[in-house]
């Protein structure tokens, strides 16, 4: 089992966190949440910074602008995905 590394607080999340890593099956994580709470720390913190894809979303933006966002950040992220 993966140590949970050590951050302050957020026990609940990290545990949630640790039951996604340990499953057999493919997972997705939709993060979201008020602004300036520590969401992109915690993840990044958590994962060490390994990620196969990372994005934070577009403030004030519709679902349009946020889906488009998403496409073209995956495009440029990655050749497997079209």
């Amino acid at each position: 089992m993966k140590k949970i590394p050590e951050i302050i607080g957020r026990k609940k999340e990290q545990e949630k966190l640790q039951r996604i890593v340990e499953s057999k099956k493919s997972e997705f994580l939709a993060l979201y949440g008020r602004r300036r709470v520590g969401k992109t720390f915690l993840i990044k913190e958590y994962f060490s910074q390994k990620f196969a894809f990372h994005m934070t979303g577009l403030a004030n933006a519709d679902t349009h602008q946020q889906l488009f966002n998403f496409d073209t950040e995956i495009s440029r992220q990655s050749p497997l995905f079209f």
